[in-house]
């Protein structure tokens, strides 16, 4: 038996020569770092998305081989290039299609020469932002005329190394300080010096939640598996009829727009603050079957309805709160009434691909610091149902192949 080096090389050989032929064969863009690279490589068939997933899992472990173990404990964790590149909008100040110097760009940004020039080239090295073919200028990558190009792209630079990293570096210490869980008592909060959880932080600060709203829109679009084509796909939403569904926490009413348009038989009530649903746009053909609905999901539902849908609500919130959720919409349920929820399943360790387990723990500890939340495993989910309400049916899990998160539906049984 080969050593192990030499068998994921071949693997990596065999699976790569499968996605370039693909490309080939499609007149299909091969990947580049350079500015006219393809952002999205439009792979249609499962069979070659499972070689493409398959070579970056055996290049992440013969990277590690190679690396050796020392080295797998101190990587370069620094996200101040890409907090800089974000703050001072730096894509945005790279002329497309061509160069322009480290003095010129530093003068656009009212940065010091010397401080943009590591930033910059800190991007590039672990990024592969921009790119500096000629000493001393810089010129843009796929990468960043994508977010030049992708305002919403941008809000999620910023969410992730700016939001996230610095609550990152005080999870530990708020660890320490806090022992009950609270959606403020956590990295987030030590780190913006807050009692208030993250989504009463945001309410009152109309910059900071217009940033995050437009990083989740780049989440769902632009990571493949969080698609809502999933969930239309997914679940038998057909098989309803004639239904109404509550869309609990449903933000600016894009997922029941793609469900009224999808299912016409189905009538949508978008639940959410009135200050979230202000800015909802409903298309004038489904406004007789999409209302919007100012409500607190931690206030008792008023609503009858036939599915109170949750999509990215409960990995938001600690145990004891998801229960309280669940525990307002008693009241009106009826019998035959459907929770479907729409959320990550953590998986147990090393039962899905590597690429896959190392997203979802790496979401795990967002949540961590952002709210005392996590990614449940499926075990997890009933036992809280129940303790709701043990009326709450056993649950049935739906998992599309592909998507990032999973279906979950209970029936309650009076």
């Amino acid at each position: 038996m080969p050593p192990r080096i030499e068998e994921l090389a071949e693997h990596i050989n065999t699976n790569t020569q499968k996605v370039s032929q693909y490309l080939e064969s499609h007149s299909l863009p091969q990947p580049s770092f350079d500015e006219d690279g393809p952002v999205d490589l439009q792979i249609n068939s499962q069979e070659v998305d499972n070689a493409r997933r398959e070579a970056i899992n055996n290049c992440y472990e013969l990277l590690d081989l190679l690396q050796g173990p020392k080295a797998l404990v101190r990587p370069v964790a620094n996200a101040t290039s890409a907090q800089a590149i974000h703050r001072y909008d730096i894509p945005a100040k790279v002329p497309l299609g061509r160069e322009i110097s480290f003095k010129d760009l530093a003068e656009k940004c009212g940065l010091h020469e010397p401080d943009l020039r590591r930033i910059i080239r800190f991007a590039i090295t672990y990024h592969r932002l921009f790119q500096e073919k000629r000493d001393g200028f810089v010129s843009h990558s796929a990468t960043s005329r994508w977010l030049a190009e992708n305002p919403v792209a941008m809000d999620g630079v910023g969410l992730i190394h700016d939001t996230f990293y610095r609550s990152f570096a005080w999870t530990v210490d708020a660890l320490q300080q806090f022992d009950d869980q609270e959606p403020n008592q956590t990295g987030f909060c030590l780190a913006h010096n807050t009692d208030e959880g993250l989504f009463s932080y945001l309410a009152s600060r109309p910059e900071d939640a217009k940033r995050f709203g437009g990083a989740m829109k780049s989440f769902t679009a632009d990571i493949p598996g969080n698609s809502p084509s999933f969930l239309i796909n997914g679940y038998p939403w057909e098989s309803l009829g004639p239904a109404t569904v509550v869309d609990v926490g449903g933000s600016q009413a894009q997922i029941a727009i793609m469900l009224a348009e999808a299912f016409p038989k189905l009538n949508l009530i978008v639940m959410d603050l009135p200050d979230v649903l202000r800015h909802a746009q409903v298309p004038e053909h489904l406004s007789n079957r999409i209302q919007l609905h100012g409500h607190d999901f931690f206030e008792k539902q008023s609503t009858v309805a036939d599915v109170y849908f949750f999509r990215w609500i409960f990995h938001d919130w600690p145990d004891k709160y998801m229960i309280k959720i669940l525990r307002q919409l008693v009241p009106v349920l009826r019998p035959g009434a459907r929770i479907i929820v729409n959320d990550s399943i953590c998986p147990g360790p090393n039962t899905v691909p590597y690429d896959v387990e190392r997203t979802i723990r790496g979401v795990d500890m967002v949540m961590l610091s952002l709210h005392n939340s996590r990614e449940r495993e499926k075990g997890e989910w009933e036992p809280l149902f129940k303790a709701a309400d043990p009326r709450f049916g056993a649950l049935k899990f739906y998992h599309p192949q592909g998507a990032s998160l999973s279906i979950i539906e209970s029936i309650w049984q009076a």
